[in-house]
């Protein structure tokens, strides 16, 4: 991915969508410290988990029993235990239905494009000088996983959250995790490693872009290139550097992962 230069758009044609006012939504802190320094969960995994654990009770049972009935008690546990693994499997390739993920507005659509109003939030990042994105991917990954399970001041177990973000800002790819819900800076625990720090980031529009597959660079700059002519043919005005926010771990499928684009739009 290429940086892209500040206000390289220019509104060339259609209107611009109405912008969105954050203090119609409950759920954006508009006042106090909050206001720019906290992250806001957007949280519907609750019922998420319950379905989870009430179809690990109750569907490998009950395929069991329905199997063993008219089988053998045997051939029914093992049924069932293929099921809890089933079960366990999609847990695993749909990790991201159970993770918060930061609270946005969503404004609508532009053909493929989706326009969307985030709230303020932290995040931590990682800039890492490597020639590959996915090299780059790897280490900042890692690098910010030690930091949230516990590398640092005060070894704070914090939680996950989704996506992560990647971009190239002055030749360099930074990579980023947003912070828990309701944590400021001054919260948080100091990063052991040098190389992450805590930014503020306040709340500000964006165009999306959504794909499937790989975290390869042909890939994404092959949908990079979708996304800003896009943004040329709606008449958008945008800013800044592409990033790209990974939902899914590598293990989950490329056919199953939610891949988007990012860039804010004014």
């Amino acid at each position: 991915m290429q940086p892209l230069v500040d206000d390289l758009f220019a509104n060339v044609a259609g209107a611009e969508p109405t912008a969105f006012d954050p203090t119609s939504d409950p759920t954006f802190p508009t006042s106090g410290r909050a206001a720019g320094r906290a992250t806001v969960a957007r949280s519907r995994i609750g019922w998420r988990r319950a379905t989870l654990w009430a179809g690990l009770a109750a569907l490998p049972a009950a395929t069991g029993y329905a199997i063993g009935r008219v089988t053998s008690r045997q051939t029914g546990m093992l049924a069932g235990g293929l099921t809890a693994l089933a079960i366990g499997a999609l847990r695993v390739e749909l990790a991201r239905w159970f993770t918060l993920e930061p609270a946005f507005h969503r404004e609508g659509e532009l053909g493929d494009l989706e326009l969307r109003h985030y709230a303020a939030r932290v995040e931590a990042r990682a800039a890492v000088a490597e020639p590959g994105l996915e090299a780059a991917l790897d280490r900042g990954y890692s690098r910010l996983a030690c930091f949230l399970y516990g590398a640092n001041a005060t070894g704070e177990i914090l939680a996950r959250t989704t996506p992560v973000l990647t971009a190239m800002r002055n030749g360099v790819y930074e990579i980023s995790f947003v912070m828990p819900p309701d944590r400021t800076i001054e919260s948080l625990p100091a990063p052991q490693h040098a190389g992450i720090e805590l930014r503020e980031v306040p709340a500000h529009r964006i165009a999306v872009l959504p794909f499937r597959g790989r975290f390869t660079r042909d890939n994404i700059a092959r949908n990079e290139r979708a996304l800003l002519q896009r943004l040329v043919d709606s008449g958008l005005v945008a800013r800044g550097s592409v990033s790209f926010a990974a939902f899914d771990s590598p293990a989950t499928l490329p056919v199953l992962r939610r891949n988007e684009l990012w860039i804010e739009i004014l």
